[in-house]
């Protein structure tokens, strides 16, 4: 060993915590840059996962099916299926008849083709703050109507598949407190023209081929809300001597089939053996 003279020593001391400051440093700036990745990756838009619900009834009875066991408690937008609760308190507040015709379509023709235009006036004349009072009294999801324009559309109102299944057992069963003549022109409405779902373009079930022959009532909506795409389908069947109250639900990323509800209904409906 040989000695450092004190000029040499202070030349090196700096050089030498210089170099022990840039060693501790490196893995510091890697443990620095997995934390930012890390923070950056949670921020992300995570993909908006697929979710199902499928619910059967029999009218004015017990469940039959759920599918899967849990999550049809989820509110979403109703999409068209809030023309239903539209009618039924149009009609029953009398700013609506069942053989009016506004934007040149009468309620069973704006049903059948979910006419936005005629649902909007119906809206209109109602004022939301008086259709957010029937919809409360129809146990209609949240009942909120504030977002205003087409708030069933990705706005403020919300209903879950349980909800919707709720809903459908008071209006087929002429239990909402409305007129009898209010619910009984809705259900006659839903009678589709010789079909009943339809999947990939093609026809799953005809209305005679219903055990019966007794047409169904059904209702389809659709929306995109946002990075979210919600699809339904819902109605009453009847298979012989019963009758059934059926909801389906499908969410997921914009997008998303606009027949998924049906698909689910169709294959869900045929493993029960309704249709």
């Amino acid at each position: 060993m040989y000695a450092i003279d004190r000029a040499t020593r202070r030349r090196l001391v700096p050089l030498v915590v210089a170099a022990l400051c840039a060693a501790a440093a490196a893995p510091l700036a890697a443990q620095d840059y997995r934390y930012r990745a890390q923070a950056q990756a949670a921020q992300a838009p995570q993909p908006t996962p697929v979710r199902a619900c499928f619910l059967l009834s029999e009218l004015g009875g017990g469940e039959l099916r759920r599918r899967p066991a849990d999550g049809c408690d989820r509110q979403v937008s109703p999409a068209a299926t809030f023309e239903l609760a539209a009618a039924v308190a149009g009609l029953d507040a009398s700013v609506v008849r069942a053989n009016s015709v506004s934007n040149g379509q009468t309620l069973d023709s704006a049903l059948a083709s979910s006419n936005p235009g005629y649902f909007r006036d119906i809206d209109q004349q109602m004022g939301s703050v008086r259709m957010g009072e029937y919809l409360s009294r129809f146990g209609y999801g949240n009942a909120d109507t504030r977002s205003g324009g087409e708030y069933w559309n990705g706005g403020s109102l919300r209903i879950s598949p349980s909800e919707q299944m709720s809903f459908l057992q008071k209006l087929f069963g002429n239990q909402l407190p409305v007129s009898r003549q209010a619910t009984t022109a809705v259900s006659e409405g839903l009678e589709p023209p010789g079909w009943i779902m339809t999947s990939r373009g093609r026809v799953i079930a005809a209305a005679g081929a219903m055990r019966g022959g007794v047409p169904p009532m059904i209702k389809t909506g659709a929306v995109d809300a946002g990075a979210e795409a919600v699809r339904w389908q819902v109605g009453l069947l009847t298979s012989g001597s019963r009758r059934y109250v059926f909801v389906s639900c499908v969410t997921g990323p914009a997008g998303l089939p606009q027949d998924a509800a049906a698909v689910v209904a169709n294959n869900e409906l045929r493993n029960a053996g309704v249709l």
